[in-house]
């Protein structure tokens, strides 16, 4: 079962914002679909509701679709993003891969190309496999933790600092092969942050948030704090105390993103 609830898909054409509709609620009738026709529309739904899909036109009446990707990226988690477009030469795609945009579509294959990106985010297998990279200062809470994800098909390598992670990690590629996700506490001993493993992945290795999920977990509840660690290059947050059910479905869609993607390619 997807995690997906809410979806905003935006185009200037009302017909197609009606057909990309009824596409998405073909493979899933219980979510809550957003409609906008422009820019500063979208721009208003994402900063009023939850989004967990976008889908937009290139081209809008006020801008284009790229603006949309990156405010979604600055104050939300990171969520699959479909830019649909007419264009989609070297110059287009490059400019679209530097926005964060998980894939595009040529218009030109119609609703048919569309229906398979959807059906790939909205209906994929029902048990997802994973190896989780686990940073987790408290041994108590990482083996009650591991116990669960055990559960569920997903295998851990736990460390306790950020040190060790980076360690096991090894070079980029090394560490994508490796690892599916990381998982980590925000604030652990001796004063290491996830920032310091967020800098590693994004900035050091240049490892993407799609060639590489990063969930993190934190108490602080500043929604100012929580964006700043999204928009640094965490993919998503779970709030503590940690509801295990919360956690199992932000991992394992992340999981499910990261090989849907993979196939793409």
């Amino acid at each position: 079962m997807s995690e997906i609830a809410n979806v905003l898909i935006v185009d200037a054409s009302k017909l197609a914002r009606m057909l990309t509709k009824k596409n998405v609620m073909k493979h899933k009738k219980d979510c809550k679909i957003f409609l906008a026709g422009s820019v500063s529309e979208a721009k208003a739904i994402i900063d009023e509701n939850a989004i967990d899909m976008l889908i937009t036109a290139l081209v809008l009446s006020d801008g284009d679709g790229v603006e949309i990707c990156k405010h979604i990226r600055n104050n939300q988690h990171y969520v699959p993003v479909l830019v649909v477009s007419g264009d989609v030469d070297n110059r287009v795609q490059e400019r679209l891969m530097d926005a964060d945009v998980t894939d595009y579509l040529d218009k030109s294959r119609g609703q048919s190309g569309l229906e398979l990106f959807i059906k790939g985010i909205l209906a994929p297998e029902s048990k997802v496999e994973g190896h989780v990279l686990y940073i987790e200062d408290s041994r108590v809470v990482a083996h009650a933790t591991k116990k669960v994800m055990a559960n569920y098909g997903l295998t851990t390598d736990h460390v306790l600092t950020v040190t060790a992670a980076i360690e096991l990690l090894g070079s980029g590629k090394e560490a994508i092969d490796k690892y599916d996700i990381i998982l980590t506490d925000y604030y652990l001993k001796d004063n290491e942050t996830a920032q310091w493993l967020i800098d590693h992945l994004r900035e050091i290795q240049q490892i993407s948030k799609i060639e590489l999920p990063l969930v993190v977990m934190t108490g602080d509840e500043n929604e100012k704090n929580q964006k700043q660690i999204l928009k640094s290059g965490a993919n998503d947050l779970v709030l503590k105390p940690v509801d295990n059910d919360v956690l199992l479905k932000k991992v394992q869609f992340q999981i499910r993103f990261k090989k849907f993607q993979r196939k793409q390619k």
